[in-house]
């Protein structure tokens, strides 16, 4: 099987090699990483034993901090190593986790996963949500490593996609060890696709207890006022925005002006190569504007400015200065973005009719009046307009929000439960081997 799949990556590696090198020229995404994507990471010191935690980009590197923080309570004498396949994500884990070692997760090429478990000698390897990639689960299957998926989800278009598959995807899931996963329907899904029905434990999801529902004292008067926002502004938050929403919010906003004279737009586009485009979009609507990284080098721009977020890892920081959020990813058909950070704020929060990768929590929302759909942009900018009319509403909308992520909170202990027993066997064969 692993000859079959490196042949297949191999093809598809030399098919795709023209757009993989524009890639490389354009993105940045596509620069970095490469000796420890092809060569695996360089060995970890010492005998400690150890848990691999595996987040694919910046939200589930984020999401995972109860985790982390419970597993090394837990286990403290335990290496606890963080993996992720993005710039922007390893970027986020070196901030949120200074004291760990974070690592570029390898191709799954045999021979390279091969060396990046022989080099990190993982007792446990945890990975966030359903990133199963087959040689490594073959590959830590035969060193007797075992694996666990925390987390779990798959939508139900992967479902569709996956079940064109199953044996293979069946073999995955027989490689994995404890599947924790979000909801009964997701458990249902893996069960169907052959994950063995007594290794499926529903956890909850740990989104809800990765999002603050108070911020720090004196936090967001302090953030206030490098932005350069006073006490009587009220604060339009952007978040995760794509092409076509940006220039939505920027419509609505240049329409709610004049009947909201202090109001003040913060954007913060999903994607980083997007900032000077975004930027070039403010000013080209006769706006002024000024980047994030200007207002932390003692600047605070125009009064009017439209402020551009262009940081990483900050934005769950900026929903706390937002009088009412939208998040983006849900105008365009792009399957929506996160609403948990907001909402645990009890920030009123609007997304569009795109929302399939949350659709559970997007659904339980709308259904408990916590959250607001629109269907486009003059939709939106007449919700927004009635939220500015009517602050008594915008905070009920935002109340009920918190209470819902309230409700939801605790998958972080029933997931270290459904851990305890993978922990106490390597502790157990560490203790005996000693």
């Amino acid at each position: 099987m692993s000859i079959l799949l490196d042949a297949a990556y191999l093809t598809a590696a030399v098919l795709s090699s023209p757009f993989l090198a524009y890639k490389a020229v354009a993105s940045e995404k596509f620069r970095t990483g490469h000796r420890e994507r092809f060569g695996g990471p360089p060995p970890r010191e010492g005998n400690a034993p150890c848990a691999w935690l595996h987040a694919v980009s910046v939200g589930e590197m984020t999401l995972i901090r109860p985790l982390v923080a419970a597993l090394a309570q837990r286990c403290p004498q335990w290496d606890l190593l963080l993996s992720t396949a993005t710039p922007t994500g390893h970027t986020t884990a070196a901030k949120l986790y200074p004291e760990r070692r974070v690592i570029t997760y390898p191709f799954d090429f045999s021979w390279v996963v091969r060396k990046a478990l022989r080099n990190i000698r993982p007792d446990l390897v945890v990975l966030v949500e359903l990133e199963m990639w087959p040689n490594f689960l073959a590959a830590a299957d035969r060193r007797g490593i075992p694996v666990a998926i925390v987390n779990g989800r798959i939508s139900e278009r992967s479902f569709g996609h996956y079940r064109l598959i199953r044996p293979l995807v069946a073999s995955m899931l027989r490689h994995i060890h404890v599947l924790c996963v979000q909801n009964e329907t997701y458990a249902e899904r893996l069960e169907a696709l052959g994950a063995p029905p007594d290794r499926l434990v529903v956890t909850g999801n740990l989104k809800f207890d990765s999002c603050p529902t108070a911020a720090p004292a004196g936090r967001d008067e302090a953030l206030a006022s490098e932005f350069g926002l006073g006490p009587a502004e009220r604060v339009l938050v952007g978040g995760c925005t794509w092409p076509g929403e940006d220039e939505a919010l920027l419509s609505a906003y240049q329409a709610l002006r004049a009947q909201f004279p202090r109001l003040r737009l913060i954007l913060a586009p999903r994607q980083a190569e997007r900032f000077g485009p975004v930027e070039h979009l403010v000013r080209q609507a006769g706006l002024p504007c000024v980047r994030r990284t200007a207002l932390g080098q003692g600047t605070q721009g125009e009064p009017d400015a439209v402020i551009l977020l262009d940081t990483v890892g900050e934005l769950a920081r900026v929903y706390g200065l937002a009088t009412v959020v939208f998040v983006g990813g849900s105008l365009i058909p792009h399957g929506g973005h996160n609403i948990l950070e907001p909402s645990g704020l009890a920030k009123p929060v609007l997304f569009g009719p795109h929302t399939a990768n949350f659709r559970d929590i997007t659904d339980e929302f709308i259904a408990h009046s916590a959250a607001r759909r629109v269907a486009d942009p003059k939709e939106l900018t007449d919700a927004l307009r009635e939220l500015l009319l009517n602050p008594q509403a915008a905070a009920d909308l935002g109340a009920r929000a918190r209470q819902l992520v309230d409700h939801h909170q605790g998958a972080t202990s029933r997931t270290l439960d459904a851990l305890e027993p993978l922990l106490q066997s390597r502790q157990q064969k560490g203790s005996l081997s000693r």
